[in-house]
């Protein structure tokens, strides 16, 4: 992407600065900025192409997606893992994080039944 200044005055996008008069290009990291809109708006400058990053979004969102289910997959396996041995407090924590109130929980042995439950689903 690319950007016009046609106002009088200078303009700036992260690390970049634009001259009146000037094109310049977009760092990627702000192609989507808000920015950029309010200087179009603003009528201070023209932006011309697309964000790059719309380009194969389908596919990067497809790997994202698999990167998540394998971390929480190894988060998940991690957990279950760490059970042996854990404190009450830790496991009232992790409990609470999963959505186990330990309050309803009769002993140590049952709330930790439960955190195990949790992990499983």
């Amino acid at each position: 992407m690319k950007i016009k200044n046609i106002s009088e005055k200078i303009i700036g996008i992260g690390e970049v600065t634009v001259l009146p008069g000037e094109t310049r290009d977009i760092p990627k990291a702000y192609e989507r900025s808000p920015i950029l809109e309010v200087y179009k708006k603003q009528h201070f400058a023209e932006i011309m192409g697309k964000p790059s990053s719309s380009i194969d979004t389908a596919a990067g969102d497809k790997a994202k997606e698999q990167k998540m289910t394998e971390n929480a997959e190894v988060l998940r396996q991690a957990r279950l893992a760490s059970l042996d041995g854990i404190t009450e407090e830790a496991l009232a924590s992790l409990a609470n994080e999963l959505g186990v109130n330990p309050a309803e929980c009769k002993d140590h042995a049952d709330a930790l039944k439960k955190v195990r439950a949790a992990l499983k689903k």
